[in-house]
């Protein structure tokens, strides 16, 4: 199936060479809108979006999600606790010089929780101590050692200590947050502190709707494509196909798989590109209580045999070819296979729903329970409509099930508060893979270090965290892999979170340009471009 989806994304991939113009401004329509313009807030696609156009990291990942050097020209591994990172020479959208006292002052303000789900403190918690022996080198000194930090820097982008009112030379002290003032969110979204080294300047920002981008024309990297964009949210899949024949938007983010043939008819173009984002429910495991169970004040979600019952009451195959239109890939583990630290013989994920009613009457519910399953409405492909399947599956098999299906803005916020049961979410673990997946996602919990931030479930278990804590800091890749994917098959059977599919992305663009969609999905702007002529 995945070779077909990538066949055809290939057909569907204009191949002409994009010209390095900065042409007429364009107007892009996108699924879901940003929470903030502060690039530390919270790791989502929306507002990943936004920052990758305005700030860099030390590193980047290209379409295909590989490591690639960025802020960071090189770096070398000086031994296991040590990394040595060589900077480009480049300023900021104000004129500033980017140097080593940005990066410190980078990770002194991702000391602190600025968002609420602790997405971006990882890196600095992880680190131990900063050397800056000269303006365009810093010495990364790690707590324990990190054979994947290359790939973490990735999404940590660089701030301006100059705009965030700091002259002198930084000291990385963790104790005293760095003893410097640091910026807020609404710094970001009044555009004080969005003065960033990426190829475009934020020049208006209204917080849930529009974002106005301009040409960076001293960008350090390829030339801009656009001398202007306009990034607008419309959440609505129908508003969005509608805008772009209409000619309101260049470029347009998941259109509905229902609405392809209607737009290749109308001479418009599309790109289908299989994403490593994958659709999971996250059970609450932790509490004896749940708030959105009901169940005779008992917790039923705790019991391994009640959380088997639930994968096995899906028909993930009825979901991927008639919601989906065969634009997903049912999911059988949490990482595509042959990444590092997946399986080659996963459990087997039958569509079972007798067997998914015995095993409930085994855990003590013969005649089932309640509960609400809570999703979101406008933020991956078709979930509103995925949720509402999901709840009939489920009351099949006796778990009677409310859907509560509610915007981004309030899902994130609520889920991050733990006030849900059983959520359905999507996470895309980026160049990390297995290890990106569940750092934030199924290891116990431990904000001192960064990690098990998203594991709202609570799920614990001592045989998991003791591999996957250990593969962590194992700088040799073979014995790393093989904890992995120990890891992997214990996260499995426990049902840890229960994988549903892996999104194909899409893309709907006017005729006149071509476009390469990320793995990742994020909406790159410079991968449109007007055709050769």
């Amino acid at each position: 199936m995945r070779a077909l989806l990538a066949a055809g994304a290939a057909a569907l991939l204009l191949t002409a060479a994009m010209p390095q113009v900065r042409a007429a401004d364009i107007t892009v329509a996108t699924a879901s809108a940003t929470s903030t313009a502060d690039p530390h807030f919270h790791n989502v696609g929306p507002n990943n979006m936004l920052a990758m156009h305005v700030f860099s990291a030390l590193t980047a990942t290209d379409a295909h999600d590989r490591v690639i050097p960025r802020l960071a020209s090189s770096w070398q591994v000086k031994d296991d606790h040590t990394w040595v990172f060589h900077l480009v020479t480049t300023n900021f959208q104000d004129g500033t010089p980017f140097t080593a006292n940005d990066v410190v002052y980078t990770f002194c303000r991702m000391l602190k929780t600025v968002g609420p789900t602790h997405s971006f403190t990882q890196a600095s918690k992880s680190v131990d101590r900063i050397e800056v022996p000269d303006p365009h080198t810093v010495i990364l000194h790690t707590r324990l050692p990190d054979p994947t930090l290359p790939a973490l820097l990735a999404d940590f982008y660089m701030i301006s200590a100059h705009s965030g009112g700091v002259a002198a030379d930084i000291r990385y002290d963790p104790a005293n947050q760095c003893g410097v003032p640091l910026p807020t969110s609404a710094d970001f979204d009044s555009l004080k502190m969005a003065n960033g080294t990426g190829p475009y300047r934020l020049t208006r920002y209204v917080n849930g709707d529009v974002a106005v981008l301009e040409a960076n024309h001293h960008y350090f990297g390829a030339a801009p494509h656009w001398n202007r964009v306009v990034l607008r949210p419309v959440p609505n899949a129908g508003a969005r196909v509608a805008g772009l024949l209409a000619g309101d938007y260049d470029l347009i983010e998941d259109p509905a798989a229902q609405n392809l043939r209607a737009i290749k008819a109308r001479g418009f173009a599309y790109a289908a590109v299989p994403s490593e984002r994958i659709i999971f429910l996250q059970p609450d495991i932790g509490r004896a209580v749940s708030p959105e169970v009901r169940a005779g004040g008992k917790n039923p979600l705790q019991d391994p045999r009640v959380r088997e019952a639930i994968s096995m009451a899906i028909d993930r195959g009825a979901i991927v070819s008639r919601i989906m239109d065969g634009l997903a890939e049912v999911a059988d583990q949490y990482v595509h296979p042959g990444l590092p630290g997946t399986i080659a013989d996963p459990p087997a994920r039958p569509y079972d729903p007798a067997g998914a009613r015995k095993l409930l009457a085994e855990a003590g519910y013969p005649n089932g329970f309640a509960l609400t399953l809570s999703a979101t409405n406008d933020r991956y492909i078709n979930d509103a409509r995925v949720a509402q399947a999901l709840g009939q599956f489920l009351a099949r098999v006796g778990i009677r099930t409310t859907v509560d299906a509610m915007p981004a803005n309030m899902f994130f916020p609520r889920r991050a508060k733990r006030s849900f049961s059983l959520a359905m979410g999507g996470w895309g673990p980026g160049p990390r893979a297995t290890i990106g997946m569940f750092i934030p996602w199924t290891v116990s919990t431990d904000l001192s270090r960064g990690i098990g931030g998203s594991n709202y479930g609570a799920y614990h278990s001592a045989a998991f965290d003791a591999a996957f804590l250990k593969a962590l800091s194992d700088m040799n890749d073979a014995s790393r892999e093989k904890l992995l994917q120990q890891a992997t098959r214990i996260a499995l059977v426990d049902n840890a979170l229960i994988p549903l599919y892996w999104e194909t992305s899409l893309w709907a663009f006017k005729s006149r340009y071509t476009f390469q969609g990320r793995v990742d999905q994020i909406t790159d702007v410079d991968a449109l471009g007007l055709k050769a002529k």
